[in-house]
């Protein structure tokens, strides 16, 4: 049976596991790593693959940026500002020897977990919104995730929510929906500060304060209103919500109570509310996804 190392890079660190074809973990792990370098993230990614590698028939890597995840390309890495128009997947390979190297974007990675073997599986459409600082997201149409013409398909974080601001970026998705919008929505309706979503529930289910809730339904709104934009522009059957705020259960239903509030408030309910769920994998999404992209890359999934 086939054996992958799959790593996602992230913004400190370098989350690993030793995955098969059937998704048994036979090891798995995070290393703090310095990556705002390449010299430092690929001597990084070499002593992973030099400690964990034996055994394995390649890397599957999820990365930040606009990714060519069939060739191997990187256009950019977002946030590491060092990586730009280069065969990303190929120098990693050259320095481990020559074997296969795989590199997909890490939104579109949790969504090719989903349509590989979660929640999206034998879906036609649909659509993957990760909650976090920013938001990460990916399309799928007829059961493949969207790359778009320059690999930016899905890139929900820019999507814009007021037309009568005309200069910044005040009003954009991960500005009402990342981490610092839910503290903003929970502080405007209760006057409290850095009110994280994990404090928030706690003081919703343990003390029942009202204010918070408020704040948490108002933060649910505002994604609401994207999702809406988004079904609108795309009619999709289902919205998976990720994130680490997607593991609390409450979330979901109140999530799920403001898209139906939103649609229903439709002035023509031509716009149909798509099927609503949480991702099935959370913190491994991106591992996960990484090797179905390894898989469907390189042919295994033929």
């Amino acid at each position: 049976m086939e054996k992958y190392l799959a790593i996602d890079v992230g913004g400190s660190s370098l989350k690993y596991a030793v995955i098969d074809e059937q998704l048994t973990f036979s090891i798995h792990g995070s290393v703090p790593a310095d990556i705002s370098t390449r010299e430092h993230t690929f001597a990084a990614i070499k002593q992973l693959w030099e400690e964990h590698g034996e055994g394995c028939c390649g890397i599957a890597m999820s990365i930040p940026g606009a990714i060519d995840r069939n060739r191997g390309w990187a256009y950019s890495g977002g946030a590491f500002l060092w990586v730009k128009d280069e065969p990303y997947a190929q120098e990693i390979s050259d320095l481990i020897g020559g074997v296969p190297v795989t590199i997909v974007n890490d939104a579109k990675s949790a969504a090719m977990a989903e349509i590989g073997y979660g929640n999206l599986k034998g879906i036609d459409s649909g659509v993957v919104i990760v909650l976090g600082t920013g938001i990460g997201g990916a399309v799928v149409l007829n059961g493949q995730v969207l790359q778009g013409s320059h690999f930016t398909a899905g890139e929900f974080s820019f999507l814009r929510g007021d037309v009568q601001e005309r200069e910044g970026s005040g009003d954009v998705f991960a500005n009402y929906n990342g981490i610092a919008g839910i503290k903003s929505a929970i502080k405007k309706a209760s006057g409290l500060d850095d009110i994280d979503g994990l404090k928030a529930f706690k003081m919703i289910k343990e003390d029942h304060n009202e204010q918070v809730l408020q704040g948490m339904k108002d933060y649910c709104y505002y994604l609401a209103f994207h999702i809406y934009n988004i079904q609108a522009a795309l009619d999709v059957q289902r919205v998976l919500i990720g994130g680490g705020i997607s593991n609390e259960p409450m979330f979901l239903d109140l999530v799920q109570e403001a898209v139906t509030r939103k649609f229903n408030s439709s002035f023509i309910h031509l716009i149909q509310e798509p099927e609503l769920m949480t991702c099935k994998y959370h913190n491994d999404a991106n591992l996960i996804g990484a090797v179905h992209n390894f898989r469907d890359v390189t042919g295994r999934n033929r």
